[in-house]
């Protein structure tokens, strides 16, 4: 195999032709690269190669069984797709690049391999070298190899696999029919190991070699029945090489945690999973959507004009050259890629992918995912057909070349390319988070907030708060958001709605704030749980779960969670089971002022306040979300302070009342003209100081309001700020 690629002339030229398709195929992924990723699912496969490297570097963590996401659950990883064949690539260029850039070197050169080693193996099997680059080219931008790419599906674009096999077993048969018994065993292993690289790609990729790989190999021994020597050195060859791969799978990867998974897992129903039934002859306006497989025209015309070429043209007649075997097998993972059902006007027809689907157990959910095995045999079968007809003419070889190339283009709008997703905003809390190493620092626990998890069955909450799982590689702790490809759902299925703290997190069912209180005391020390982050941009910055959450973390549980870090959409809070909590001084104001409306605000806000706004340039919030607002803070010393409030009422003179740790400081008639100053005084009995808490209680009356505005309003805060009481009559 290798001495046919070095003699063929085409052999870098074609290369060369590959990756520049490969440019234009990925152009928008490539000119983004460092600002933006390819697909959703992105986050899962960067952190697969962050927690490969980082469990190499720490003792006692197995990469298939583990906690580290859907924690506490300690899952089995057996059937997770890692795509770890791609990890030394990663792991060699990461560390000069960047993971994002890594990640877009292997995503091209996967892009470049499909069309490149489909080519050799055409060439090998005669087909002339014009249709052979055109066999390449259109499984290198088949539309759903241009999903998988755009989606950061790094385990399931590697379809140079079959044909590199294909190569190997026909080295194999070389090897066997000149009786060379040492090239047998070295092709053999070399084909086992590369086997082994096969299914460390993804699990499926043994059963998409089964639909192409196997049959050739049992016609290969069909052919070889009656040369004895032959037949057994084939058997031998096929036994050490399977025999190589599942030792190597067994000591070396995941199959003996596969084979000792237990749980239930959450299949869908086979008729309801999509297929390419409806979109053999088009493609979808959104191809990129894993629910609207396309087949595009060009690869079903080409087969259409094929078989009609093979039948009814002369010319194009050769009887053993084994065209119909390719044409036959590449039959039934069409049948299955259609999907659960095919529609014939009112009829409702199933296909053998029900079939399939129960001998997976319903673990193979995208029948599509079958489709490029089709684009594989029939390119092996048209080039077979057409070659008798453009053999020797160059001229007609370039002219159907640049002609078919055209067609395919426009066919599949290869100009077009998915929408992309920014990466997301690096905090450098993460990065402080990071940093903490070594026990007990090791054994903490983040839960982000939102609250949701995924596998490839099901997402839970969100789909963005899974995809916080990317901040993992930052702050390497264990997590409860994230993904696993197939996991129990006994260990995730609580978080929808069984879970008061976790579902409340996820804001899918009410607060009941005893019981979560309560769980948080238990989780944060037994986890323990080191930190809770809010992201407000993923709760909705208007939203009144997002000041609900901040009160109940302000007042239910002060004595748990501490405001660490505001930066951007991201507030981090430090738990006390944290070996560096020392109380909460973030909750002393700044100055003694309280900026409402600002990003710190965070820190101090309660119930009853409306969310924060920036009102010609001034940072406020509106009270009136209740007939009661309040802040929570600490005060720096028990002492007389006074308290200023600059407001302004909404609509009418509305009057306001400030109550400190339940005591009334008085009442003020608050103007709605403008924002003006208020101000009460806060005696030093007020404050029990046992921690120098302090929660103040802004009531004021809600009447005359006006309903098309949609939301009840009371007075506007500016700011409030506390002032010692000798200080502030120093500065009358």
């Amino acid at each position: 195999m290798l001495t046919f690629i070095a003699r063929s002339r085409l052999g870098a030229p074609a290369l060369a032709a590959y990756s520049a398709l490969a440019f234009i195929t990925l152009h928008a992924l490539i000119f983004a690269n460092g600002t933006h990723v390819a697909g959703y699912d992105y986050f899962n496969y960067h952190w697969n190669f962050w927690f490969l490297r980082y469990i190499s570097q720490t003792e006692g963590i197995n990469p298939y069984l583990n906690d580290f996401v859907f924690y506490p659950a300690l899952t089995n990883y057996g059937y997770h797709a890692y795509a770890a064949f791609w990890y030394p690539l990663w792991a060699l260029i990461e560390p000069l690049v960047g993971t994002l850039t890594a990640f877009n070197v292997i995503i091209f050169i996967a892009c470049t391999l499909n069309g490149y080693l489909l080519f050799v193996w055409l060439r090998r099997e005669g087909i002339a070298a014009s249709l052979a680059l055109l066999g390449g080219v259109a499984l290198q931008t088949f539309p759903i190899a241009r999903y998988w790419y755009y989606n950061t599906h790094i385990n399931l674009m590697n379809w140079f696999w079959l044909p590199l096999h294909l190569l190997l077993w026909s080295q194999v048969m070389r090897a066997a029919r000149a009786r060379a018994a040492l090239r047998v065993v070295i092709w053999s292993a070399i084909q086992g190991v590369a086997l082994y690289g096969l299914a460390m790609s993804d699990h499926q990729f043994p059963i998409f070699a089964a639909f192409l790989v196997v049959p050739y190999g049992v016609l290969s021994l069909w052919r070889a029945r009656r040369a004895g020597a032959q037949l057994l050195a084939l058997l031998f060859a096929a036994a050490l090489t399977v025999s190589i791969a599942v030792a190597l799978l067994w000591q070396f990867g995941y199959l003996r945690y596969a084979l000792e998974f237990r749980g239930t897992l959450a299949p869908g129903a086979a008729a309801e999973r999509p297929g390419i039934a409806g979109r053999l002859f088009s493609m979808a306006e959104t191809w990129w959507q894993w629910n609207t497989p396309s087949l595009g025209a060009f690869v079903t015309l080409s087969a259409l004009m094929a078989l009609v070429v093979a039948l009814f043209v002369r010319r194009a007649r050769h009887k053993n050259d084994g065209r119909w075997f390719w044409f036959w097998t590449g039959i039934p993972p069409f049948l299955i890629a259609l999907g659960g059902t095919v529609q014939l006007g009112a009829l409702s027809l199933p296909t053998p992918y029900h079939l399939f689907h129960a001998l997976t157990s319903g673990m193979f959910g995208m029948p599509w995912r079958l489709s490029p095995i089709f684009v594989i045999a029939m390119a092996i079968f048209a080039g077979k057909v057409f070659t008798p007809l453009v053999a020797g003419k160059l001229g007609l070889q370039l002219t159907v070349f640049v002609c078919a190339f055209l067609a395919n283009a426009w066919a599949i709008r290869l100009w077009e390319t998915a929408p992309l997703t920014p990466v997301p905003p690096a905090y450098a809390f993460y990065e402080q988070i990071g940093a903490e190493r070594g026990e007990p620092y090791d054994s903490l626990v983040l839960v982000e907030v939102p609250t949701g998890v995924g596998t490839g069955e099901v997402l839970l909450g969100d789909p963005r708060a899974t995809q916080l799982q990317w901040y993992g590689i930052v702050h390497q702790k264990r997590m409860i958001n994230g993904f696993i490809s197939r996991a129990p759902v006994e260990h995730f299925f609580y978080i929808e709605t069984g879970d008061p703290m976790l579902s409340w997190l996820g804001q899918r069912v009410p607060l009941d704030a005893d019981f979560v209180r309560r769980q948080m005391e238990e989780r944060v020390f037994g986890y323990p749980i080191g930190y809770f982050v809010v992201h407000k941009d993923l709760i909705g910055r208007e939203s009144a779960a997002l000041t609900e959450i901040f009160s109940f973390f302000n007042r239910d549980v002060r004595h748990l969670l501490c405001p660490v870090w505001i930066e951007g959409d991201a507030v981090a809070y430090r738990t006390a089971a944290h070996p560096d909590w020392d109380g909460c001084p973030q909750r002393v104001p700044r100055d003694g002022a309280i900026d409402l409306g600002a990003a710190e605000d965070v820190r101090f806000i309660g119930r009853g306040w409306h969310y924060a706004e920036n009102i010609a340039g001034i940072t406020a919030r509106w009270t009136g979300e209740e007939p009661t607002a309040w802040l929570h803070l600490r005060v720096p010393e028990r002492r007389n302070y006074q308290v200023t409030i600059s407001a302004q009422a909404f609509g009418r003179v509305r009057q306001l009342s400030l109550n400190a740790n339940g005591v009334l400081l008085g009442s003020v008639a608050v103007r709605p003209e403008g924002l003006a100053e208020y101000t009460f005084r806060l005696p030093a009995e007020a404050l029990p100081f046992e921690d120098g808490y302090l929660e103040l209680a802004l009531s004021y009356d809600l009447g005359g309001q006006d309903e098309q505005i949609g939301r009840t309003l009371g007075v506007l805060v500016d700011w409030l700020r506390l002032t010692a009481l000798e200080e502030a009559r120093r500065a009358e």
